[in-house]
Order: structure tokens, then C-alpha cells, then sequence
């Protein structure tokens, strides 16, 4: 009986994945994911070209994001899938964003105490946010409305979001 206990549970140890995910990540090459996370496969469009990433996402949701700060602006479309090997497929790029009528403050510099300038939203960004990020930098500018829903999650605090223009002011 004892064989018999020993030989069951060796075999459920050695046919048990654990939970992880395996996934596509950049380069074609597999990553093991972390209990609870995502595949992800994304494109990207920002005022430097385009990308795309696959891998592991804790937060992975089908959607696009968007935000812009003036000079720069990045829209990424994630899609997400919980199977091995799920995240094979290219995500389409979004087309570049065209402007929206809304006007958000931002900060030439994100260390600066003073954020006065403007930026013209564009796309799907239809909120002005202020917040400080991870680093403790100023995060004011325009965003897609899901970047305040996560904003904690993307490590921004003191999240304030609102639609009309230039509704952030510092």
C-alpha cells in the first residue's frame, strides 16, 4: 500500500506543471510566467517608430492604451491569453493617432515642480492625468481612459483623472 501511495504521488509530482504559463517572449524564444500572470503579445506605435513584445503580463487585458506628453506619445494594443504558447499571433499596429480637441497640462520636464505646458490629446486619450510615477517624477499629460483604471497597478499614486481640458493642473 505504501508502494502504491509513493508511486501515485511521484507520478502526480512529475505530471503537475505547478501553474506556469508558458509563452512566446521576444525573439521566438519561450518564458515561463510567474503564478498569475498572462501571455501577452503587443504592437506598439510611438513617435519613434513601431514595436511589438510578447512575454508575460500580471495585468494583461485585451485593450489599447494610450498617452502622450507633448513630444512624445505611445499607443500599444495588448492581446492576452492564459494557454501555453497562446501569444504566437501579430498584434496589428494602431495607426497613428490623430488629434482629438482635447488639451491636457504636461510638464516639460517630469522632474519639474512646474507642469504649465499644453499638449493636444490625440486618439483614444480622452482624460488628463496628474499623479507621480514609481520615481517620483510628475506623470501629467493626456491618457487613454484604462491607464487611470490602472494607473496603481503601472505604479502611479495620487491619481487624479478628469475629461474636460485642462481640468490637471499641478
Amino acid at each position: 500500500m505504501m508502494k502504491l501511495i509513493l508511486s501515485l504521488t511521484l507520478i502526480w509530482m512529475l505530471s503537475s506543471t505547478g501553474g506556469a504559463l508558458e509563452c512566446y517572449g521576444n525573439s521566438d524564444r519561450t518564458v515561463s510566467c510567474q503564478p498569475n500572470e498572462y501571455c501577452v503579445a503587443s504592437a506598439a506605435t510611438h513617435s519613434f517608430g513601431i514595436t511589438r513584445h510578447r512575454g508575460c503580463s500580471p495585468n494583461c487585458k485585451k485593450q489599447t492604451v494610450s498617452y502622450n506628453v507633448g513630444f512624445w506619445y505611445f499607443v500599444q494594443t495588448d492581446h492576452c491569453c492564459n494557454t501555453d504558447l497562446c501569444n504566437n499571433q501579430d498584434v496589428p499596429y494602431p495607426d497613428v493617432p490623430k488629434e482629438n480637441g482635447l488639451q491636457c497640462f504636461t510638464c516639460e520636464n517630469p522632474s519639474s515642480l512646474v507642469c504649465d505646458k499644453t499638449v493636444q490629446c490625440v486618439g483614444i486619450q480622452d482624460r488628463c492625468i496628474r499623479g507621480i510615477d514609481g520615481r517620483g517624477a510628475r506623470f501629467v499629460r493626456c491618457v487613454s481612459k484604462n491607464v487611470c483604471e490602472a494607473g496603481n497597478t503601472m505604479g502611479i499614486s495620487n491619481i487624479t483623472c478628469c475629461k474636460s481640458s485642462l481640468c490637471n493642473s499641478a
